[in-house]
């Protein structure tokens, strides 16, 4: 028996679902943070938002590394923390996806995010004290990925009723994102700390997740 194709309504409320779903595993996003608020609370010697890496919280070891003492007992909460969050962006993409198949620059925007997840993923699988190289490479792909991904998203986002406040924020969060993304990489701190502008770099594309999860899962706003 041949069954009946999915009427064009029909696809349309399974794409308007999965968005929803979308909306609902990004809004998970938000463990990234508590797990760091917890993995920090644990270290039993000073940890500073200015000097230290996000990455310290999940060296496996205690000792010198980057000129600072590192130590962090709950080493592998942080790197269960990394690697589900780049499961959730990549959970997310890939039910968000019809939305990413209208045309090519959308397109791309799928891809970019599908990078950053696996990126995230990497980050989680190879602590910087373990395999430094692959850590950096990941670490780098998700911090210019995913900033690129949300400033083009702001660019072609469609909402009912915060389109300009959505576009503006979605591209001021990804521009931020990959300016701090190069002064860390240049070893500029402005007054933050090496430490505090690589936080501006990975936390501006989070940030944009959980928001854009609660949007899109309790409003009709759409990517």
């Amino acid at each position: 028996m041949n069954s009946s194709p999915i009427s064009t309504d029909d696809a349309a409320s399974i794409a308007k679902l999965r968005i929803r779903a979308a909306g609902a595993v990004w809004m998970c996003a938000v463990q990234f943070f508590i797990a760091q608020i917890v993995v920090q609370w644990a270290w039993t010697t000073p940890f500073s938002l200015a000097d230290n890496f996000i990455s310290d919280l999940g060296n496996t070891t205690c000792g010198i590394y980057n000129s600072s003492y590192v130590c962090s007992p709950w080493h592998t909460l942080m790197n269960i923390s990394f690697s589900l969050q780049g499961v959730i962006i990549l959970a997310g993409a890939i039910l968000a996806r019809p939305v990413f198949q209208r045309e090519r620059s959308r397109a791309l925007i799928f891809w970019l995010l599908a990078l950053t997840g696996i990126g995230m993923i990497g980050v989680g699988l190879f602590p910087e004290d373990v395999s430094n190289r692959g850590h950096v490479i990941s670490a780098g792909i998700q911090f210019i990925t995913g900033n690129l991904a949300i400033a083009l998203i702001g660019m072609r986002c469609k909402t009912v009723n915060l389109k300009r406040g959505w576009l503006v924020t979605s591209v001021i969060l990804g521009v931020a994102g990959l300016s701090a993304t190069f002064l860390f990489v240049s070893g500029y701190g402005l007054g933050l700390g090496i430490g505090g502008m690589e936080r501006v770099a990975a936390y501006t594309f989070p940030l944009w997740l959980i928001a854009a999860g609660i949007l899109i899962s309790t409003c009709e706003t759409k990517l």
